[in-house]
């Protein structure tokens, strides 16, 4: 089975997002490229968009893939400002909550406001994703004390940058887990020689490849499906902790697989922090194989 942890949608009409964001496409292509199962938010959360666009892009997004796509709702300053007791999670619609330390300044301007979403989160028991890395208010460490005071919560640290903290967050809290989209798969046997390997989950971040490399979305897809293979990425990492993260428990594995919507059961360098400027400033030239490398900074 395949799971990827970390997707995107969006909506091209607005000019500031590519084509291969919309939600029949996204759906489309992991389809024939034998995704079971997905987590995705919406671009547009970071664009202006309206909560009814981005709720409109989750419900597109499911019927065009079926069950197996699972949405979260990446929680923009100002859908908090309008709801900041999250009733818009009574729908049912939302399995979880993205939040973006770039986007809104949750650490440096709302811890407040952080704090209350967390403690909300762990209430209704729905994980959350934080994008993770190399810019303010993002870093793992920072990001810890937040989830260690919600012992209920579960959370995962996106990208697994700086590797060799994210590492460390992962030694000192169990319920967290760490997905590996815009991360260079040679650094996967390190998370197994630190034995936190069993919270690490497969992730892609399409569709940023299209504005960081050359190459169909397809292909570059298949880039990430054969760097996870040729380092060895376990069941476990594949599919089984995207479970365990998704739905609070270890038994996930032993579930039949999804068809993943399927009617039959047939089956640079500097942009690898989280989604590329791109989208925002227009599409940003693509260079490189589209294979992500390691660069010094990956192993701090």
């Amino acid at each position: 089975m395949i799971c990827d942890a970390h997707v995107h949608v969006g909506s091209p009409a607005s000019g500031r997002l590519p084509p291969e964001a919309a939600p029949g496409f996204v759906a489309g292509l992991l389809k024939g490229r034998g995704v079971d199962e997905f987590i995705f938010s919406s671009l547009d959360s970071q664009l202006g968009a309206s909560f009814g666009v981005v709720e409109r892009e989750a419900i597109e997004t499911k019927e065009a893939f079926g069950e197996g796509a699972h949405a979260f709702l990446w929680l923009a300053g100002r859908f908090f400002d309008a709801d900041p007791d999250l009733g818009m999670l009574d729908s049912g619609l939302w399995e979880g909550v993205k939040l973006h330390g770039k986007e809104t300044p949750w650490l440096k301007e709302r811890p407040r406001d952080l704090e209350r979403i967390l403690s909300v989160l762990e209430e209704r028991g729905l994980p959350v994703q934080f994008h993770a890395g190399e810019d303010a208010g993002c870093y793992p460490h920072e990001l810890l004390p937040f989830v260690l005071r919600h012992p209920g919560l579960r959370a995962d640290f996106a990208h697994c940058r700086p590797c060799g903290e994210a590492i460390r967050c992962l030694r000192e809290c169990p319920r967290l887990f760490a997905d590996t989209s815009f991360m260079a798969p040679e650094l996967y046997p390190a998370f197994v020689a630190a034995g936190v390997a069993d919270r690490l989950m497969f992730g892609t971040d399409f569709p940023a490849h299209v504005a960081c490399y050359e190459g169909s979305p397809a292909e570059l897809y298949g880039n990430d499906i054969a760097g996870a293979r040729e380092y060895g990425f376990s069941e476990t990492v594949m599919c089984r902790n995207f479970h365990r993260f998704l739905h609070g428990d270890t038994t996930g594995a032993n579930r039949p697989a999804s068809t993943g919507g399927r009617r039959d059961a047939t089956p640079g360098a500097g942009k690898r922090q989280g989604e590329p400027t791109g989208f925002l400033q227009g599409r940003t030239p693509a260079s490189g194989s589209g294979r992500f490398k390691t660069t010094k900074g990956d192993m701090k």
